[in-house]
């Protein structure tokens, strides 16, 4: 039982929401959506409901609220990955596999943004992944890549790595392959090598075709 929560000072409002939007988090990355209530994040911060409802008209703007701040922090990932990075094809690698990362470290919000009722947070978020590994399809464009398509390109860059990403959060963890930094790695290159040796135009695969790109020859360690 907690007690009577003293009344936020003038101005502490939004301290108040931060704490809730804290806890929310906590209970999606344990719990999963189905703990996410307006009761059980009341009840962890020691607040009435109707307190609760004063930020969050209803559950699914708290669930909105709560994804879009663990999303927003993607693009800073993104940014932090790629910024030092000169080479735009590289780049965009590395930007694969720091959103592959990212979903699999946030399986719950990702899994609510991309599959669940947070549908004003799923418009949001889908609509700006895709802008930025656009705008990341438009560097390799202007640096000599020959790209028919930045749409159709980044495209098919989201879709392979948003299944990445979806073909383990599905499961049980203990189905996920033991090293998940290769499996985002391979899953990255599979993904920007396919995008690119495709985007000046689409050509049936074949043996001869995959063997004159050398595709047949030892790979690389990956890093």
């Amino acid at each position: 039982m907690t007690g009577p929560r003293v009344r936020a000072a003038k101005g502490q409002g939004g301290l108040l929401r931060t704490q809730l939007l804290d806890i929310a988090d906590q209970l999606l990355e344990s719990g999963g959506a189905d703990a996410l209530t307006i009761r059980a994040v009341a009840t962890s911060a020691g607040v009435s409901p109707p307190a609760v409802y004063l930020h969050f008209p209803s559950k699914k703007e708290l669930v909105h609220a709560t994804c879009l701040r663990v999303w927003s922090s993607l693009f800073v990932e993104l940014e932090a990955v790629s910024r030092t990075v000169s080479d735009p094809v590289t780049a965009l690698y590395e930007t694969c596999i720091a959103y592959i990362a990212f979903g699999l470290r946030h399986p719950s919000q990702y899994r609510l943004v991309m599959d669940g009722e947070a549908t004003e947070a799923s418009r949001q978020n889908e609509d700006a992944c895709f802008r930025y590994f656009r705008d990341k399809v438009a560097a390799c464009l202007d640096a000599g890549v020959p790209v028919k398509s930045k749409t159709e390109t980044a495209r098919l860059l989201c879709a392979s790595v948003h299944g990445a990403v979806s073909l383990l959060i599905h499961q049980d963890r203990d189905a996920w392959p033991p090293d998940t930094d290769r499996y985002a790695r391979r899953a990255a290159s599979s993904a920007v090598h396919g995008a690119l040796f495709t985007a000046s135009h689409a050509s049936t695969p074949s043996m001869a075709g995959v063997m004159r790109s050398g595709l047949t020859q030892a790979p690389k360690p990956l890093r």
